[in-house]
């Protein structure tokens, strides 16, 4: 099989068609919809949680604090956060394969 026939040339969308299809008009994949936007927000909520729990516990490491509740309570609140999206996740793909083998 030969790699470049199933890459998008560059400079195009590596949408797919079905993906292209089901976007509302007048919008592009760079603007985005209300869900593009909570997406970004929910990565954004992801990413800041993840980022607090590593600075916890670098500081924990290097002695900067010995609150080993607060580092702890950090570590759980990203995991958590990241088990969410992942289950929301597991949804939507679910809900889409549903979609997918519905006849019309």
């Amino acid at each position: 099989m030969n790699i470049a026939s199933v890459t998008a040339p560059s400079g195009a969308s590596a949408a797919s068609p079905l993906a292209e299809s089901l976007r509302p008009s007048g919008t592009t994949p760079e603007k985005g919809g209300e869900f593009g936007r909570l997406i970004d927000q929910v990565l954004g909520k992801i990413t800041g949680a993840q980022a607090e729990a590593d600075t916890a516990v670098r500081d924990l490491a290097l002695g900067k604090t010995d609150n080993i509740h607060n580092v702890l309570l950090s570590v759980a609140k990203a995991d958590l956060t990241f088990r969410l999206v992942l289950e929301i996740r597991n949804k939507l793909t679910e809900a889409l394969q549903e979609i997918m083998r519905m006849q019309v």
